[in-house]
């Protein structure tokens, strides 16, 4: 028994004069492997991302550009200037008005994924004071009024407003198109 305990942990110790080498050979070439992968993966990854953004540079670019021309537009008094029309009455200009801002808006928002979250919330906040304004100046109309008179009320409105939420999120943009390029 005892020479057969013997050949069997000798035979153990043999087993093991190969299988330890063997193993650390193996976790060398795994880790070595591995490291060598994971860098080829991250360079590659890093490629992807460059080709991306140059790519995307000038979408954004182009929808920065688009969105401040779409406050631009936005603008009461730009806006009550282009579609002035004295033939109207006061209740056909708030439609109009209304419709040019929506069109303009609605022409637009594809535009809100090359932005911050943040841009596209001022540009809406921009939006809605303006159609608030329109809607707050018409309350006060007559059934008789014009256009004109609509217009008026509008600039007027604009004028005393101490806060142009178009100027500010005109100046949020340039500020982040700063931070992005």
């Amino acid at each position: 028994m005892t020479f057969l305990a013997i050949d069997s942990w000798g035979l153990f110790i043999e087993i093991l004069h190969f299988t330890i080498p063997a193993i650390i050979v193996f976790l060398v070439a795994y880790f070595m492997l591995k490291k060598m992968l994971d860098e080829d993966f991250k360079r590659k990854e890093l490629e992807t991302r460059s080709k991306r953004t140059k790519s995307l540079t000038p979408m954004k670019l182009q929808a920065y550009e688009r969105l401040t021309i779409l406050l631009e537009r936005l603008r009461l008094d730009n806006l009550v200037m282009r579609l002035a029309d004295p033939s109207l009455t006061a209740t056909e200009f708030k439609h109009l008005l209304t419709k040019a801002i929506n069109e303009e808006f609605n022409h637009n928002v594809s535009q809100q994924i090359y932005i911050s979250d943040q841009a596209w919330q001022m540009i809406k906040y921009a939006k809605e004071d303006a159609l608030n304004t329109i809607n707050n100046c018409y309350k006060d109309m007559s059934e008789f009024s014009k256009s004109t008179d609509l217009g008026k009320a509008v600039l007027s409105d604009v004028l005393e407003k101490r806060t142009d939420l178009v100027a500010t999120a005109i100046t949020f943009l340039k500020k982040e198109i700063d931070l992005v390029f």
